[in-house]
């Protein structure tokens, strides 16, 4: 088995009382990582730890097997790309990267090769020479990452790229991102909000919960916790007592309120696909005329908060 890209083992870290990764394990190997969580989940205090700008409290972070605290010479491995706007207004994308570049060591014909190159890459050839304060919110990103991979880091971190744009950019966004792996071989960690987002770039993710990893491994394993995780299920129509003591019967049911005026009833179930499977069935045998249904907890907050035990 090859290296683990990234490895934290029994991180914290809390800037006084607010706490941002509590007891933090993950590996990351190579090819393309997703990581997934709502606002405050301890996302943005991963990406800080990775590129050194923050040493945990606790535990052990390693980037590429060396920890990247106070080590410049680990940091030329990684590229960043965060999450909020930095571009400078008033220079063009190559003006941008050639600064970039500087900061990188690069210069000369090696810095022109570079940049040209990059500026392929990323599709932004054409607006090399217009000032940035005119990009779009999709140009700026694209732009963004190719000033993180300027100089050809191993890992590439990309925090909320998708974030503020339209459907069509997304996508192309997303191609972009595996193309980075799959044709040019970087390594990549990219962070969203959003599991279908992710899921359109990889099948490796890990779910970031109030400063945990409550759930790593293959996309298809989370769904699967998301399907068996215990639901609460609406159903809104006529005649639904014959439905609620026919639910109580069957072994997915938690439990079953019906409401005061028969309208409807909120079912609690272990397995919601059991139950949406067997509503044919049950409709048929009680007679009952089912309007609605929908699920309280089909998403991620709820997800998250059944996984880490709140």
């Amino acid at each position: 088995m090859t290296m683990a890209i990234v490895s934290a083992k029994g991180v914290s870290k809390w800037y006084g009382n607010v706490i941002g990764l509590n007891n933090f394990n993950m590996e990351v190997r190579s090819g393309i990582t997703g990581i997934v969580g709502p606002n405050g989940a301890g996302k943005s205090t991963f990406f800080k730890l990775l590129v050194g700008t923050i040493r945990a409290n606790m535990g052990e972070m390693l980037v590429m097997g060396k920890s990247p605290w106070k080590n410049p010479s680990q940091l030329r491995g990684i590229g960043f790309c965060p999450d909020y706007e930095y571009l400078p207004a008033d220079l063009t994308g190559v003006e941008f990267l050639n600064l970039a570049g500087g900061l990188h060591g690069l210069s000369g014909q090696r810095l022109a090769s570079r940049t040209a190159e990059v500026l392929r890459m990323v599709e932004m050839t054409d607006a090399r020479d217009r000032r940035m304060g005119g990009y779009s919110k999709g140009m700026k990103q694209r732009m963004k990452i190719a000033g993180a991979i300027l100089h050809d880091p191993k890992l590439l971190l990309l925090d909320e790229p998708l974030s503020g744009t339209d459907p069509v950019v997304r996508k192309e966004l997303i191609d972009m991102i595996k193309a980075l792996n799959k044709d040019h071989g970087h390594d990549i960690i990219v962070s969203s909000h959003v599991l279908f987002e992710v899921e359109r770039m990889t099948h490796e993710v890990a779910l970031l919960y109030k400063g945990r990893a409550v759930a790593t491994g293959d996309i298809s394993e989370i769904r699967g916790l998301m399907s068996n995780h215990p639901h609460h299920i609406v159903i809104e129509g006529q005649g639904l007592v014959g439905l609620a003591k026919s639910l109580l019967d069957r072994p997915f049911t938690v439990s079953v309120h019906l409401w005061p005026d028969r309208s409807g009833l909120t079912a609690e179930v272990s397995r919601p696909d059991e139950l949406f499977d067997s509503m044919p069935s049950l409709i048929s045998e009680t007679g009952c005329q089912v309007d609605s249904m929908r699920s309280l907890d089909d998403d991620l907050e709820s997800l998250f908060k059944y996984l880490a035990g709140w």
